[in-house]
């Protein structure tokens, strides 16, 4: 039986098919932004040792080193790795597991998950871990009383 049977339809089908599935994926990939430790590892399993680059970055490595005062070299020097892959992670692909562990640390960073978030907006991260639902919509509207949204001018 053919996809084709399955779907009872043509490539118009699968094209439905597909953007679901991607869809689907991101929402995978969205919900398990608020359980760190879950969200990097799941981007480990997906990573492979020479990903190609993505049209969009998974991590923020490269923020973590301008906001450490880092450069390339400083990174080659510190783990003691090639130049090459440096300059990939800057580039988008992801470093291997062991790697993000290294950054991590290199990073000073509490959790490897950390990578996959801005650094500046971290601050944010950390005020609402831990914390309730209910806590977390009171910070948010309480925020949002004291630095209201300007009307564009």
């Amino acid at each position: 039986m053919s996809g084709r049977d399955i779907l009872g339809g043509g490539c118009e089908s699968w094209k439905v098919l597909v953007a679901y599935c991607a869809t689907s994926v991101k929402q995978l990939v969205a919900s398990f932004a608020n359980d760190a430790q879950a969200s990097w590892g799941v981007l480990l399993r997906m990573a492979r040792k020479t990903t190609p680059p993505l049209p969009f970055r998974l991590h923020y490595i490269r923020e973590w080193a301008a906001k450490r005062g880092m450069r390339q070299a400083d990174i080659v020097r510190e783990l003691d790795i090639d130049k090459s892959n440096v300059s990939r992670w800057f580039k988008g692909h992801l470093p291997t597991e062991e790697n993000i562990l290294r950054l991590a640390a290199l990073f000073q960073c509490e959790e490897p998950a950390e990578l996959f978030r801005h650094p500046d907006q971290d601050w944010m991260f950390r005020l609402l871990r831990g914390r309730s639902i209910d806590e977390q919509e009171r910070i948010r509207r309480t925020i949002e009383a004291a630095f209201p949204q300007r009307s564009a001018a």
